[in-house]
This record gives C-alpha cells, structure tokens and sequence, in this order.
C-alpha cells in the first residue's frame, strides 16, 4: 500500500520563503568572500612564473565562483517554483470547492 500524501500550501510557502532566505544569505556570502579575495590583490607578481600562476587561480576561481552561482540559481528557481505549486494546489483546492457549492446549491435534478 502506498501512503497519502498531504499537500499544505502553507508548508510549500514556508519552504520556498526559507529556500529563498538561505540563497540571499549565501549569495551575500560569496559576494563578501570575492570582495576579500580581491582586496589581496595580485600578489604572484609580473614576471612569467607569476602571471602564469595568477592566470590558472584566476580561471580556477572563476569556475568555483560560477559553479557555486550556478547553483544557487538553481536553489532560487527551486524556491520560486514551490511558491507556484502552492499557488496551482490553492487555485484547484478554491475551484474545486466552488464545484462543489454550485452542485449542492442546485439540488438534485433527477428525472425518471
């Protein structure tokens, strides 16, 4: 036997408001973190040693930076769309109802 889920729109609002908090926070975190990153300034130097080191950390934080971006749009899209669904599940629950009131209201209508 399989068991029932329960869909509270509530629950789903709730969850996407606090997946929506935790990618601002970590979001201000990155900015914060490559705002430090970049007060330290070059430090490998000019010369050939130095400007091929800086060019490969540069690529390699770039692809963290953007890999961790990347999926904290995903986390923003994944709480936009829990807002949605919450919205969908109360707009067929309201429908659904009004049927329901439509049918009760009209009494019954059976002909022999």
């Amino acid at each position: 036997m399989s068991v029932p889920i329960e869909v509270v729109s509530t629950g789903l609002r709730l969850a996407s408001s606090q997946l929506n908090d935790v990618t601002e926070q970590a979001d201000q975190m990155i900015q914060q973190f490559i705002g430090q990153i970049e007060s330290l300034g070059e430090c490998w130097g000019d010369d050939d040693l130095g400007s091929a080191m800086g060019a490969i950390y540069k690529a390699a934080l770039a692809l963290v930076i953007n890999a961790i971006t990347s999926n904290l749009d995903t986390l923003d899209d994944y709480a936009e769309r829990l807002g949605v669904a919450a919205d969908n599940y109360d707009d067929a629950d309201m429908s659904a109802m009004e049927r329901m009131n439509k049918l009760a209201s009209s009494g019954p209508t059976l002909s022999l």
